[in-house]
């Protein structure tokens, strides 16, 4: 088995692809910050004026139907608007978390630029570069900022001893492979020998009786 790289080194890569990532992710992270303040800065300017509107809310229109409807109206007045403010909440919501997640899946497929691999690659290990061709693959895309996210996960998880694993694990069954391989049917030919082979008389005794 090969020399593992020691943890001072793994944790030294660990800390240098993280500062790459940081580096590449940090005009979206500053992107994604604003876009969440302003959108809570929204939501709550337009849930504070639905609440608002609903406390000066007058019923006095619906005085056709009578005072019942109109004494009905006003004591579910506060609750009707909550349950509006509510909806609001929802809609803010899963529209901010539809984009955040569109956002993430696009800055993961964001190709890492040519220099910042050739600034990165020279300053890591060996064994932690066989981490980065791994996670790459069959290599049909670029190389992405997921892939390099994926790269620092399997670091922390010891890929580069899984991989060692599986090298040793190939050499260890190719070279029980190679062996030479006994022919069955030598042994059927072994039996049929000794079946063929002539057996040597037993010599068996006359048996002398009385004279008749």
């Amino acid at each position: 088995m090969m020399n593992l790289t020691s943890p001072a080194s793994v944790r030294q890569d660990c800390r240098l692809i993280g500062q790459t990532l940081l580096k590449l992710a940090l005009p979206r992270l500053v992107l994604r910050a604003i876009v969440i303040a302003v959108a809570i800065v929204v939501w709550y300017l337009v849930a504070s004026w639905i609440l608002d509107f609903g406390k000066r809310m007058n019923y006095d229109f619906l005085h056709t139907l009578g005072q019942p409807t109109q004494d009905m109206a006003q004591r579910i007045n506060p609750y009707l608007w909550w349950v509006v403010a509510g909806i609001w909440t929802l809609i803010v919501f899963f529209s901010v978390r539809a984009w955040f997640y569109a956002s993430l899946a696009s800055g993961a497929a964001t190709p890492v630029g040519t220099d910042t691999l050739a600034e990165l690659a020279p300053n890591l290990s060996e064994e932690s570069l066989g981490v980065l061709r791994w996670t790459w693959g069959d290599r049909q895309e670029p190389f992405t900022v997921g892939d390099l996210r994926r790269s620092l996960s399997e670091l922390r998880h010891n890929r580069i001893g899984k991989i060692d694993m599986v090298a040793e694990q190939a050499r260890i069954l190719e070279a029980g492979a190679n062996r030479p391989t006994r022919d069955p049917r030598d042994d059927g030919r072994r039996d049929d020998r000794r079946a063929d082979t002539p057996r040597e008389p037993r010599y068996v005794e006359p048996r002398i009786g009385p004279a008749r």
